[in-house]
Formats: C-alpha cells, sequence, structure tokens
C-alpha cells in the first residue's frame, strides 16, 4: 500500500550528474513525520525519526533494487522493470530523512526511467508544466502496540523498526503527460512479449507495505495497515515451478501463440478485479449497512488499504458502545443476570470515592448514606460482630478483604490528590531519581578533567584522566496506619474518615519536607559530614582537608548576595583546580518565613534596595513590577520547618550542578495498604480496620559545591 509519494523537485532536489555512461541521481528515500491521506488530513500512522535512522545505521537502505512503479497486487517484482540500485544510504539530520543516490542500469527500465527524467528537466527548463516523480519504499514493518483504550486516528500507529526494505520503487502519478504515459507502456510491454502466453501464479498473498517520504510539497497520498505484515518466506518467488509430468503420460497440447490485450483493455480488467475485490471485501466485513456505503465511495490502492479502512471504522463503533457493553455477572459458569456499564463493585468505588472527597457520584451511580451502608454491602455483617458473612452478600467477586481493598484504592486516589497540592518546594533546588532496589543510594560527582588539551594536527590524543567524589545516602522508611473501628463504622463518622486522606498527605509532605530541609539544620546548621570529613557547610579553605569555604555569617542583603554569588563562583572542579563559575553560581535564595519579604524586595526592585545613588539593581529581572516579581518568587524559596529567623542559604541550579539527590522507590507519592481478616489481625483481635501509609525514600547532599550557608550570629 501506498503512503503519500515523495516528489523528487527536479530543479533542485533531484540532482543529475553523469559518471561514464551510467546515471546517477541524489534523491530523499523517506522523511519522518505523520502520513498524510489524499484530502492532505493526518493519518492514523506516524513514522518516527528513530526509527529512520535506525534503518541507515543498519544499511537497509543501501544496495535496495529500484523497479519502475510497483509490482501488482498478486505479483512478485519482475527483473524486466528493474531500473537501478541505491548506494550511499545517509542520516540527513536536518530533514530528519535518509538520503541516497540511485544508480541507473544501461537496460530497457534504466533507459525509458533517463529518457523521462531528461524531457522532464527539458521542460522545467523551459517553464512547461512537468508530471510528478517520486519514490515509494517497499518494506516490512513492525508497529508498536496502540495503549489499551485508544482508537482512531488522534493515537497513530507508529512504526517501531523497519524489519526490511525490499525496494524504494520510482512512481508516477496517474495524471502525467503523454510521454510518461508512452514511457510506461512501453516498458510494461517488455514483460510479456508478443505471441506467448504467461501462467502466473500469485507469489505473495499479502503484499509489503508500500511507503513514500512524507512532504508539505505533496500531500497526496493514503494510509497504511498496521497488521499487514507479509510472509516473507514467499518473497521473490515469481511463479510456481512447473509440476515434471507423470511417466507414461501424453505429451500437452500446444498452445497456439495469443495476441496480448490492448493496454486499455488491462487497464479495464484491472479495475474491474479491484471493484470486485473491494466489494467483496466490504461484504465480508460485517458492518452497518450505512458504513458499507460511505466504505464503498473512498477509493483504495490496494486489498490492505480497504483492511485498514474496515477496522478503523470497526475501532470507531466500539468507541461509541463501550458505555453500552453488556458485562455477565459472576464468573464461569455465569448466572443468569446481567449488567450494562460498570460492575457492581465498580459502582460501589465510585460512589465510596465520592463519598470520601464531598462530591456527587457520577451520573447512573447511587451515593452512599455513609461508611456503614458499604461496609453492610461488603460485608453483610448487620449485626456489626465483624465477621465476613458471604451468604448474605449480593454482588459476585466479595470476600472478606473485598472492603478493605477498595478502601485502600479510593484512600490511595484521595491521598494523592491531596499531596499534588501541597507546595512541594524542595523540587526547585533537588535531583530526583528513581531506584528498582532499596541499596544504599551512591550520588558521584565526577571530575578531574579540566580544560581540553590541543591536539596537533596529526598528532594523537591524549588520555583524560578524570577522577570522581561520591557522597551516599540510606534509604529510608516511613509509615504508620489510622485505624478505623467498628464503632466508628457503626457511628457512621464519615467525616472522620474523610479527613484521613488529608491528614495522611499532609503527614508525607511534612516528612519530606523536613527530611531536606534538615539537610541545612542538621549538627548545629552546618549539614551531614561529607565524605572528606568536613561538615557541609565550614568555612575552613578548601586547600584543607574537609575544608569547603562555604559558610560565613552575614545577614542576608544585597551586597551580600554579591559575596555569596562571588564565593560560589569560585568553586573549583573535583581534583582538577578549574574554577566552575556559572555552573555553580546561585540561583535560589532559601530563607525562613521571616525572610521572605526581604528576599523578594532584593530580587524584585528596580534599584539596589537601600541604595542611596539609586542604582540599578542587576539581580532584578522585568521592566515592569509584575514581571520582576514574578521572577523573585521564582527565585526566593521559603523554608517552612526553619525555625531560625535569620539564617539563610544559596542553592546552584540542579540541572547545572546537582547539589542534593532524592531518591524514591515505590513511587514518588505515598502508599496506602489496608488488609483487613475477620479471623486474625486487628480486625479479629481489636474489630480495626487497618489503613497503613509508607512513603520510601532517601535525601542527602550530592556535593557541597553548589551549596552555601548563613548562619547569622
Amino acid at each position: 500500500m501506498t503512503q503519500p509519494i515523495e516528489p523528487l523537485h527536479l530543479d533542485t532536489a533531484l540532482r543529475l550528474r553523469a559518471a561514464g555512461d551510467r546515471r546517477h541521481y541524489s534523491c530523499r528515500l523517506i522523511r519522518a513525520g505523520r502520513i498524510r491521506r489524499a484530502d492532505n488530513t493526518p493519518g492514523p500512522y506516524d513514522i518516527p525519526a528513530a526509527a529512520i535512522q535506525a534503518a541507515v545505521d543498519d544499511r537497509l537502505f543501501d544496495a535496495r533494487a529500484t523497479f519502475v512503479d510497483h509490482a501488482g497486487w498478486f505479483d512478485a517484482p519482475s527483473l524486466r522493470n528493474l531500473a537501478g540500485i541505491t548506494v550511499e544510504a545517509t542520516w540527513n539530520a536536518a530533514d530528519k530523512a535518509a538520503d541516497a543516490t540511485i544508480r541507473l542500469y544501461d537496460n530497457p527500465a534504466g533507459n525509458i526511467v533517463a529518457s523521462l527524467f531528461d524531457q522532464v528537466l527539458a521542460d522545467a527548463r523551459n517553464g512547461d508544466p512537468i508530471p510528478d516523480v517520486g519514490l515509494s519504499l517497499v518494506f516490512y514493518p513492525r508497529w508498536k502496540p496502540k495503549p489499551d483504550g485508544t482508537s482512531g486516528d488522534n493515537a497513530p500507529f507508529v512504526l517501531a523498526e523497519f524489519r526490511h526494505v525490499e525496494s524504494v520503487d520510482f512512481v508516477f502519478q496517474p495524471a502525467a503527460d503523454g510521454r510518461v504515459k508512452d514511457a510506461l507502456t512501453a516498458l510494461s510491454a517488455l514483460s510479456h512479449p508478443v505471441g506467448a502466453v504467461q501462467t502466473r501464479v500469485p507469489a505473495r498473498e499479502r503484499p509489503p507495505t508500500i511507503v513514500g517520504a512524507v512532504t508539505q510539497d505533496c500531500p497526496k497520498g493514503d494510509t497504511m495497515p498496521p497488521n499487514e505484515t507479509p510472509d516473507t518466506a514467499n518473497v521473490g518467488a515469481n511463479r510456481d515451478a512447473p509440476t515434471p509430468a507423470p511417466a507414461g503420460a501424453p505429451a500437452p497440447a500446444t498452445l497456439d501463440p495469443v495476441a496480448l490485450p490492448s493496454a486499455q483493455q488491462a487497464g479495464d480488467w484491472l479495475a474491474e478485479a479491484r471493484t470486485a475485490t473491494v466489494e467483496t471485501l466490504i461484504n465480508a466485513s460485517g458492518l452497518p449497512k450505512n458504513v458499507q456505503t460511505h466504505l464503498r465511495a473512498q477509493s483504495y490502492d490496494s486489498p490492505a488499504d480497504v483492511r485498514a479502512a474496515i477496522e478503523l471504522q470497526r475501532g470507531i463503533i466500539a468507541d461509541l458502545h463501550a458505555d453500552r457493553v453488556v458485562q455477565m455477572s459472576g464468573q464461569p459458569p455465569r448466572g443468569a443476570g446481567i449488567s450494562l456499564g460498570r460492575t457492581p463493585l465498580e459502582q460501589i468505588e465510585s460512589a465510596f470515592e465520592a463519598l470520601m472527597l464531598g462530591v456527587t457520584p457520577p451520573d447512573g451511580i447511587a451515593p452512599l448514606s455513609g461508611v456503614r451502608e458499604m461496609y453492610h454491602l461488603l460485608s453483610g455483617d448487620y449485626d456489626m460482630h465483624g465477621v465476613f458473612h458471604g451468604d448474605r452478600i449480593q454482588f459476585a467477586n466479595v470476600n472478606s478483604s473485598t472492603m478493605a481493598q477498595i478502601t485502600a484504592n479510593v484512600l490511595n486516589k484521595a491521598v494523592i490528590n491531596y499531596y499534588m497540592q501541597y507546595p512541594r518546594w524542595w523540587e526547585r533546588i533537588v535531583s530526583v531519581q528513581d531506584f528498582n532496589t532499596l541499596q544504599q543510594v551512591k550520588w558521584i560527582t565526577l571530575g578531574g578533567v579540566g580544560e581540553l588539551p590541543t591536539v596537533a594536527e596529526g598528532a594523537a590524543y591524549t588520555e583524560l584522566s578524570w577522577d570522581d567524589a561520591a557522597e551516599t545516602a540510606d534509604f529510608v522508611k516511613k509509615g504508620g496506619y489510622l485505624g478505623i473501628t467498628l464503632e466508628a463504622i457503626d457511628k457512621d463518622d464519615t467525616r472522620r474518615l474523610r479527613a484521613a486522606p488529608k491528614a495522611l498527605a499532609q503527614a508525607a509532605w511534612l516528612t519530606l519536607g523536613k527530611s531536606v530541609s534538615a539537610i541545612f539544620t542538621a549538627n548545629s546548621d552546618t549539614g551531614p559530614t561529607m565524605a572528606d570529613t568536613g561538615a557541609l557547610f565550614n568555612a575552613t579553605a578548601v586547600t584543607s582537608a574537609g575544608g569547603h569555604a562555604n559558610l560565613l555569617t552575614t545577614a542576608l542583603s544585597h551586597a551580600q548576595w554579591i559575596v555569596v554569588r562571588t564565593a560560589m563562583m569560585k568553586q573549583a572542579e573535583v581534583n582538577s583546580g578549574e574554577r566552575l563559575g556559572f555552573l555553580t553560581a546561585p540561583k535560589y535564595c532559601l530563607v525562613p518565613v521571616d525572610l521572605e519579604i526581604t528576599a523578594l524586595v532584593m530580587f524584585a526592585s528596580e534599584g539596589v534596595p537601600g541604595g542611596a545613588n539609586n542604582d540599578q539593581n542587576v539581580f532584578a529581572a522585568g521592566e515592569e513590577n509584575n514581571t520582576r516579581l514574578s521572577s523573585a518568587r521564582d527565585r526566593v524559596v521559603v523554608v517552612p520547618h526553619w525555625t531560625d529567623t535569620n539564617n539563610w542559604a544559596a542553592v546552584a541550579d540542579p540541572l547545572l550542578y546537582p547539589s542534593i539527590g532524592l531518591g524514591f522507590r515505590y513511587g514518588r507519592t505515598p502508599q496506602i495498604f489496608s488488609v483487613a481478616s475477620p479471623t486474625a489481625g486487628l480486625m479479629f483481635t481489636n474489630d480495626t480496620l487497618p489503613v497503613k501509609v509508607r512513603f520510601i525514600f532517601a535525601v542527602g547532599p550530592t556535593d557541597w559545591r553548589g551549596l552555601h550557608k548563613s548562619n547569622v550570629a
């Protein structure tokens, strides 16, 4: 099937050069992008640049045969149509395309193409109209699976890789002028000598995907099927081998030569075959009649196009009816009852979620009067004995742990929603990573290279020496549980249960925030001990063991910010002595709530705060007051957990020089668990449904060079 054809712009893009008796044409084979239909709307398929570049790197576009036009639907490529070969395929990063040179052979097909291009070039130079001439790939794709629940053009099929590129063919548009048609007719005649009869056997049941490069210059084309993967065992087979006649059998009758039909007659037969094939596939689709009528009104280049259009319509119909799917109740063997849309358990969970958030349930969901009603529905414990009564349950698939599972699911959603609303002030100053084990975290800072040495012409490169400094942090597991007692359920204390998610989210926010804050306040405001045995913040010269020279005692002011900025920019790279400069320049100013206004004024004032000469404030960004204030708020980080009213700190941009590391295991938000058994655990001993919260993370300084502290006396 054909993707939009990439025009060979004969005036510039198609560069003709002579090489002896053979000709070479520089061409673009394919360019990354969304395939477009004939009406210039985006199609449901996407060719990413990474897939094209990978194919170029794997040399899939090198030494590919070039034919004049594609083989027929049920034919294999013929050597009589072989016009040339691709060479020197390269990746064009600027255009995100695969470029190559096509070298034409000195044979009838190659000569016809060369002659055609000569005439087209001549017409182009004379300002005469010229036909569209393009390239189309024949390749075997592998598509990425669509995400669950997606369909239609808004979620296109994305090419994962080119498994194999079979050929790169010259394709001429149907509206070409007479010279092109004559050239194609002459070439087609070479395939069937007059007076001979050939019996063709379909060589491939399913043709490979045929695709050309996409450009804005030629929006014509259609779509590719996502699942039309050819049977590669038949690739290259032109016809079945003749079967030898059995011994003693009479010789086959000799056929008289039969003249071939004319080109017009052959075209009529092909058109009728195309129409019959389309009609057969559409009739067998089982789609509604109005949809079939719509499909018949479209034009297709191959049976695969028809199948793709049918599948697209099936997906659209399935999406429209998704909310009316009938679900059989119970597990096989199922009972006689049926339900529409959500299952009963899903309806209860949705109603419970609305109850916890204090909102109205979605349409069609009956609200719960309280947590007691849900407990009765899922446990059958009308007597409030804390015992599961399965014989009283009206719903399928409910067991003694169902209520605990639904409670955990709903509380998880609520906790995450609340947690994400809190201002996570630390995110601007930390470098976040996710880990797949609870092993001790090692934060590594590389250095020691310094400036790159000069390499003389023809000289060998010098091996660079490099070094690193490592800091460690251990994962900590924070958590606890809230108990929902049987008494609270019986009293229908919904407000108390509704407050649980907010309380858990707030506890997680405080826990992580205070852990980051403690990096600056531990050990009498000097921070943790680093691997070099020095405190994170100290005034010792860096030339001494453990010295960091990143601790002062002066109050926050415009002048003191200049002092701190200068000191941080003079910090040297690990083991090389080269100044880090702007990499460690302070971007964020950390202050307690008492200094927030002071810091904002310092960065937002048009002039130097408190300056007698009305000097320009070089740290203010923006022409308008609102702009400068917004920029200042981006730079000032208020640490609500600091109790000292005068201490402040400066931190470099973590994107340029990470200074504080924050690692997570099992997600970046707290987790909720609930397990309840009527015969064991708290539900048995204390009539309590436990709701457990767990938060696992590791936090610590990664390097001292991007940090500075002022402990004001």
